[in-house]
């Protein structure tokens, strides 16, 4: 896997392909709360707070905001993983009316803890991915899954660990094989929660580049990021959280305004456009904090 060049042209907002603008995923009022509760008490906490959106074929969704926004929480909910108020609607249904296997086969999850307690080969556990195109016999090793696998290894960057049990590779070299697992899931929407988190520059900036060649292919990709550069840079549209709540929603450079950032992340921000012509920013740390970011 190779970094690419894709991104936001110096004139503004990424070119989305030309696909049907009709949404795949639609969420509306989605809330999520937690903890206990009985006849006298309550200790539920209300963690992501009527959350709207839509995710349309072949573009690229950011989710960015502060820690605790409720970012990962939101992705979940997308991914029928957590219980929630509200709708999510996948192609015009419910997720409640999809059966697992159907459903796996149109959205796939991938997340940010990416610890295996078995010695898999990498190779097996991108095999996993396939276990929702299994045959009447429950196998998925015909020579199109194989195909598909290996496909899927190469364009995450990880065919080289292939042979190797994922126990002994690092977070990184474990990231890229989690990554192609969902991509030998072979679905035409893909949640990604904090894909880069464990990445080195080269292998982030391929990712984010891979993100953009499967919207280029007419795939859905959402993802939580944080890093706000890369996410103008090569996201569609972008989602901005806070205090489990969507407060922004749109163009990359209008939801990274100066006042969305300082309100969300409690900052002093100045944006501009650097040499490259790429969106980019200066903040000033809170009191107490460090240098210039």
């Amino acid at each position: 896997m190779t970094a690419t060049s894709h991104g936001t042209p110096a004139s503004g907002v990424p070119n989305m392909p030309s696909v049907p603008n009709v949404p795949r995923l639609v969420a509306a009022g989605v809330s999520v709360t937690v903890g206990p509760s009985g006849r006298r008490w309550d200790h539920r906490v209300t963690i992501l707070r009527n959350a709207s959106l839509e995710v349309l074929p072949g573009e690229f969704l950011g989710i960015v905001g502060p820690n605790g926004a409720g970012k990962s929480t939101l992705l979940r909910a997308l991914g029928g993983l957590v219980p929630f108020s509200g709708d999510v609607l996948l192609d015009g249904r419910p997720l409640s009316a999809w059966k697992p296997r159907d459903m796996a086969r149109e959205l796939a999850f991938m997340a940010q803890d990416t610890h295996m307690s078995f010695a898999f080969t990498a190779e097996e556990v991108v095999r996993m991915g396939r276990h929702p195109h299994a045959d009447a016999f429950g196998t998925a090793d015909s020579e199109r899954d194989l195909r598909i696998v290996r496909d899927a290894m190469d364009r995450a960057g990880c065919t080289e660990h292939a042979m190797k049990p994922v126990t002994a590779l690092s977070g990184g070299e474990r990231q890229r094989v989690m990554l192609a697992r969902v991509l030998a899931q072979d679905t035409p929407i893909l949640l990604l929660d904090e894909p880069t988190a464990s990445l080195d520059i080269h292998h982030a900036l391929s990712v984010y580049g891979l993100a953009r060649e499967l919207t280029a292919e007419g795939r859905a990709v959402v993802a939580v990021l944080h890093d706000l550069r890369a996410a103008a840079r090569f996201c569609h549209r972008l989602l901005l959280m806070r205090d489990g709540a969507i407060v922004a929603a749109g163009d990359p450079e209008e939801v990274l305004h100066e006042g969305h950032i300082a309100y969300a992340f409690q900052v002093s921000a100045h944006t501009f456009r650097n040499p490259a012509g790429y969106w980019d920013f200066h903040a000033d740390p809170p009191p107490g904090g460090g240098n210039r970011v």
